[in-house]
């Protein structure tokens, strides 16, 4: 019986035809075997919609802090191209070594500067109601608006990374000086063109931890922490 099996298997076996279909069938196999394990799996179901969400989220900023800068500098009676060197106290995006740090690790810097723009959004808005647009509720509501999702991407990059807020919630946010009616409007100019770049940042980091290591689990970038 086994002789006779051998005998018809055999031609098929030596037509390379037939091997190369036969490889390319168990490989679709395999794949099909980890895409259903995938799906199956809520874990990494999670962790790949809490990176799209991140991502769409962090892209929204970028596209409102956008639009926010152009009625900034307009209502501020500013130039955008104003040389902000002397503003202290803002996190910046380019002054971070990125060549040194894993994608994660970026992701945990990201974070802690998206702390900090909670406390920074939340001064440049009660700037803008008490001492430079009192009366413009609406220029108001749209910076509140950029801060509210500047805390939710915090919050999810949070849970991306494993990190314990309270601990950061503990410390409450940092105590920030002072400052004249002019400093007011520079600062709250670079908060905004920071946090633009940080968005975009964040997009291309999330992209990269989610290409290596797609929802198998938190990101593990928290080392990178807050003082």
């Amino acid at each position: 019986m086994l002789c006779r099996l051998w005998l018809l298997i055999r031609p098929l076996l030596l037509d390379k035809k037939y091997q190369v279909e036969l490889s390319c069938c168990q490989h679709l196999g395999r794949l099909a075997g980890v895409m259903a394990s995938a799906e199956q799996n809520p874990v990494t179901l999670h962790h790949h919609k809490l990176y799209n969400r991140t991502i769409l989220l962090a892209r929204k900023i970028h596209g409102d802090v956008a639009s926010l800068l152009e009625s900034y500098v307009e209502k501020q009676g500013l130039d955008r191209s104003i040389c902000l060197d002397s503003v202290d106290g803002v996190p910046s995006a380019a002054a971070q070594p990125e060549g040194e740090m894993t994608a994660a690790e970026r992701l945990g810097a990201g974070l802690q500067a998206y702390r900090a723009f909670q406390a920074l959004l939340g001064e440049v808005l009660e700037e803008q109601r008490t001492h430079l647009t009192p009366l413009d509720t609406d220029f108001h509501a749209s910076i509140r608006s950029v801060l509210l999702q500047v805390q939710a991407l915090a919050r999810q990059l949070e849970e991306l990374l494993g990190c314990d807020r309270l601990a950061w919630e503990a410390a409450g946010p940092p105590a920030l000086g002072g400052l004249s009616l002019f400093q007011m409007k520079l600062r709250g100019l670079k908060v905004l063109q920071e946090l633009a770049h940080w968005a975009v940042r964040t997009v291309r980091d999330l992209h990269q931890v989610a290409t290596h290591s797609p929802g198998s689990g938190p990101a593990r970038g928290c080392q990178v922490q807050a003082e």
